[in-house]
C-alpha cells in the first residue's frame, strides 16, 4: 500500500512537470515566434501599417474570447474532475461544442455588422474579413481539455506545426507595406492545422459521439456559466481593449506602440499563465497544495517583474532595431512602467484564480474582473486623448492593480485558507 501510494505521488510530480514543460513549450513557441515575427512585419510593412493590422487582430482576438466563454475555467475544472469518465467526458465536450456553436453563429452576425457599420474598420474590409477566420479556427480548439485532462504534451507538438506553417507563410509572402492585410490569413491557417488535427485526434481517441444540446440547454450552460465568461474574458482582454481604444481615439503608429508593449509584457507573464494553467486543475482536486501552489505564484511574479524591468532596456534595442529611435525609446519607458504587471498576475492568479475560483466563488470573482475592468476602460478613455499611448499602458497598470487587491481582501473575507 505504501509502495502504492508513493507510485501514485511520483506519477502525479511528473504529470505535473509534464505539463509545465508542455505548456512552456506552447508558450515559448508564441514568445519566440512574436519576437521574430514583429520586426520582421515592422520592418516590412512599416510602424503605421503595422498599426493597422494589429488594430483587426486586436478585434479578432476580442471575439475568440467571447467564444471560448470561459471554457478554459469552468469546462477545465469539469474535465479535470471526470478525467477517466468517457461517459462525463463525452456529455461535457457536446456541452461546450454546442454552446460555441451557437455562440459562433451570433458572433458572425455581430462581427460583420460592425465591420460594416464603422468607417474605421470598412477602410480594410478585406483585413478584417481575414481576421475573422481567426474566430472561426478557435471554433475547434481544444486547449481546455488538454488543460483538463493535463495532457498538454500532444497540443506542444501540434501547436508548434500550425506555428512554422504561419512563420513560413508570413516569411515568404510579406514583402511590401501593401501585403499587410494578408497577415490574418497565415495566422488563421496555422490556427486551423492546430485546431483540426486536435479536433479529430480528441473525437477518436475519446469515441466521442457529437450530439447538439437543445437552444434551451445552450441558454441555460450561458446563464450558468457566466461568472466564468467573465473571470476569463475580462483579464485576457486587458490588452487588447487597450489596443482598440487607443486605435480609436489615436493613431496606427500609437496603436503599434501599446500592441509591441502588451506584447512584451505577455512574455514575461508567461510562466505566471504555465503555472496558473498547470495548478488550477490540482487545486480543483485538492485544497491541500494550495499554499505551495500559491508560493510558487507569487515568487515567479516578483522575478519575472524584476527581469522585466531590469532588461527593458537592452532587449528592446536588441529586438525592435528601427531607424525611429523615439519609438524605441518610448515603448523602452512604457515597459519599464509595464514590469509591475507580472506581479500582480501572480496575486491575481493566487487569490482569484487558484483562490475564489477553485473555492466556488466564480460570482465574487466575476465582480472583481468587471469593477476593476470597468474602472481600466474609464481610465483609458480619459488618459489616451492626453498621453496617447502611455495612458493605455497607465490604465493597465491601474486595472491590474485594483483587481489583484480585490481578489486578497475577498480571499481573506471568505477565510479561503492561506
Amino acid at each position: 500500500m505504501k509502495y502504492n501510494n508513493q507510485l501514485k505521488k511520483h506519477k502525479g510530480k511528473f504529470s505535473m512537470f509534464s505539463n509545465i514543460g508542455s505548456l512552456f513549450s506552447i508558450k515559448s513557441i508564441d514568445m519566440l515566434l512574436g519576437i521574430w515575427v514583429i520586426p520582421f512585419l515592422i520592418k516590412k510593412i512599416g510602424w503605421e501599417q503595422y498599426g493597422v493590422f494589429a488594430m483587426s487582430l486586436a478585434l479578432s482576438m476580442f471575439f475568440v474570447n467571447l467564444l471560448n466563454y470561459g471554457f478554459n475555467l469552468s469546462a477545465v475544472r469539469a474535465v479535470a474532475k471526470s478525467k477517466t469518465d468517457l461517459k462525463q467526458i463525452n456529455t461535457i465536450f457536446n456541452k461546450v461544442f454546442s454552446v460555441k456553436l451557437f455562440l459562433l453563429l451570433v458572433l458572425t452576425m455581430f462581427y460583420f455588422l460592425l465591420i460594416y457599420a464603422f468607417p474605421q474598420f470598412g477602410e480594410h474590409l478585406k483585413l478584417y474579413k481575414y481576421g475573422f477566420l481567426l474566430v472561426v479556427g478557435d471554433f475547434f480548439s481544444l486547449r481546455w481539455f488538454f488543460m483538463g485532462q493535463e495532457r498538454m504534451k500532444f497540443m506542444a507538438l501540434i501547436h508548434l506545426a500550425g506555428a512554422i506553417i504561419y512563420a513560413f507563410l508570413v516569411y515568404l509572402n510579406i514583402e511590401t507595406p501593401e501585403d499587410y492585410y494578408k497577415i490574418p490569413l497565415y495566422i488563421a491557417v496555422g490556427m486551423f492545422f492546430t485546431s483540426f488535427v486536435s479536433f479529430i485526434w480528441v473525437i477518436k481517441s475519446y469515441k466521442i459521439a457529437i450530439r447538439l444540446l437543445s437552444l434551451n440547454k445552450v441558454l441555460f450552460y450561458l446563464k450558468y456559466n457566466f461568472s466564468s465568461f467573465v473571470n476569463l474574458l475580462l483579464p485576457s482582454t486587458y490588452g487588447t481593449v487597450l489596443v482598440l481604444i487607443v486605435g480609436w481615439l489615436g493613431t496606427p503608429v500609437q496603436v503599434s506602440l501599446i500592441h509591441v508593449g502588451v506584447k512584451y509584457t505577455a512574455a514575461f507573464s508567461t510562466l505566471n499563465n504555465i503555472l496558473t494553467n498547470v495548478f488550477y486543475p490540482i487545486a480543483s482536486r485538492t485544497q491541500k497544495k494550495i499554499k505551495a501552489i500559491r508560493k510558487s505564484l507569487i515568487i515567479s511574479g516578483v522575478i519575472m517583474s524584476l527581469l522585466m524591468f531590469l532588461s527593458a532596456n537592452f532587449l528592446v534595442e536588441f529586438w525592435l532595431k528601427s531607424e525611429k529611435g523615439i519609438e524605441l525609446q518610448q515603448i523602452i519607458i512604457q515597459l519599464e512602467y509595464l514590469s509591475v504587471v507580472p506581479v500582480l498576475m501572480a496575486v491575481i492568479s493566487s487569490y482569484g484564480v487558484n483562490g475564489l475560483h477553485v473555492n466556488y466563488r466564480d460570482t465574487t470573482y466575476g465582480k472583481i474582473t468587471l469593477v476593476a475592468s470597468v474602472i481600466m476602460v474609464l481610465f483609458a478613455f480619459w488618459l489616451v486623448p492626453t498621453t496617447d499611448f502611455m495612458g493605455g499602458a497607465f490604465a493597465f497598470i491601474i486595472g491590474r492593480i485594483i483587481a489583484a487587491r480585490l481578489c486578497y481582501v475577498y480571499h481573506l473575507k471568505y477565510n479561503l485558507g492561506g
